[in-house]
C-alpha cells in the first residue's frame, strides 16, 4: 500500500488539535472533529455503482439529487434518513474495493491497555469483507471473514472456523463486528424523533433512530450529524430498554476520492465508563482486490 502513504502529506490543514492517545481518552477531545481532505490514493477498483446484498433498489441513486432543507429545524423525518443515507454512501466504497490497516488501542478496568494492528479488505458493494491480525506476533494470523452475510473467525492455531455475528464483540473491547462493515444505518433503522442542538462548535440535527432487525449490535441509536459537511460526529446505542450501552465519536475524517472516511473512531462503554477502544484506520487503499480474497479458502492459506 506503499502508493498511499504520501496521502497524509496531501490533506487539508483541517486537523485535531492533538492526535489522541490512550492516556487522553477520558478528556473526550471529540467535540473537535475535523474534516480532511486527500486525492484518491490511486484508481479503479473491484466494486460496480450497482449495490449488493442488502440495498434496496435505488439506494445509491435517489440520494445524488435530494434537496436537503438549508434551515436545520425544518428536517423532517425523511430529510433525516436522507441524511443518515448520504452519510451511509459516503462513508463506504460501492465503485471500488478498499484496504487499510487497522490499530486499535482498547483500556479496560480488568485488562488494562491492550493494542492490536490488523489489516481490512472490504468489497462493500456485496457488504463483504477480511480482515487478518497483525499484530501482536502471538495472534499473527487469526482472522474473520464476512461474505454472504455469513460471518466466521478463524484460529490458525487449531485451523477451525468458528461462526460469529456482527454483535459479537471484537477482541473483548468496546468495538463490535459491525463496526468493521460498511455503514448502512438507513437501511437497519428507522427515524422516530428529531431535534436540533450543538456538538462542540458545531450546529447538529440529532435524530432518534429504531432498529428494523435484529441482525444489528444495538436496538435504538441517537445520531448527531453535522449537517454542512453531512458526516456523523456522535452516536449513542441503546438496549431495547432504553439504557445506554455505548458511544461512539467519530473525531476525524479524511476525504477519498467521493468517499469520507472516518479515520479516528473512540467507543466508550455505557456501563462501564472506563472502558474505551480507540480505532485509527491508516494506508488506505481503493486498488481493486481479487475475488478470491473473500474465500474461506484464502484466510486458511494467508494466515498460515
Amino acid at each position: 500500500m506503499a502508493d498511499v502513504r504520501g496521502m497524509k502529506m496531501r490533506f487539508l490543514n483541517a486537523k485535531l488539535t492533538s492526535k489522541l492517545s490512550i492516556v487522553l481518552f477520558g478528556l473526550v477531545l471529540i467535540f473537535s472533529a475535523k474534516a480532511q481532505g486527500g486525492p484518491p490514493p490511486g484508481g479503479g477498483g473491484g466494486g460496480g455503482p450497482m449495490g449488493g446484498i442488502g440495498l434496496p433498489l435505488n439506494f445509491l441513486q435517489a440520494d445524488k439529487d435530494y434537496k436537503f432543507p438549508d434551515d436545520i429545524t425544518k428536517y423532517t423525518a425523511n430529510d433525516f434518513l436522507m441524511l443518515v443515507r448520504r452519510t451511509d454512501i459516503r462513508s463506504s466504497f460501492y465503485n471500488s474495493d478498499m484496504s487499510a490497516t487497522i490499530s486499535m488501542v482498547s483500556v479496560s478496568p480488568d485488562r488494562g491497555t491492550f493494542a492490536n494492528k490488523q489489516q481490512i479488505f472490504r468489497r462493500d458493494k456485496d457488504d463483504a469483507f477480511l480482515m487478518l491480525m497483525v499484530e501482536p506476533e502471538s495472534r499473527k494470523g487469526q482472522g474473520m471473514l464476512r461474505v454472504d452475510n455469513n460471518m466466521w473467525r478463524y484460529d490458525p492455531t487449531s485451523r477451525k472456523f468458528t461462526h460469529t455475528t456482527l454483535k459479537d464483540t471484537y477482541e473483548n473491547s468496546t468495538v463490535t463486528n459491525n463496526d468493521f462493515r460498511r455503514w448502512q444505518r438507513s437501511i437497519d433503522y428507522s427515524v422516530e424523533k428529531l431535534s436540533t442542538g450543538t456538538l462542540g462548535n458545531y450546529k447538529v440535527v440529532i435524530g432518534e433512530l429504531k432498529a428494523n432487525n435484529d441482525e444489528v449490535p444495538f436496538p435504538y441509536l441517537k445520531m448527531y450529524i453535522e449537517t454542512d459537511r453531512k458526516i456523523v460526529l456522535k452516536i449513542e446505542e441503546y438496549s431495547l430498554s432504553m439504557k445506554l450501552l455505548r458511544t461512539a465519536y467519530y473525531t476525524q475524517y479524511v476525504q477519498i476520492g467521493d468517499s469520507f472516511v472516518p479515520t479516528v473512531q473512540i467507543f466508550q462503554d455505557g456501563l462501564i465508563p472506563e472502558k474505551r477502544s480507540q480505532v485509527t484506520y491508516t494506508d488506505i487503499s481503493t486498488k481493486p482486490l481479487p475475488d478470491y480474497y473473500f474465500t474461506k479458502e484464502y484466510l486458511e492459506r494467508v494466515s498460515q
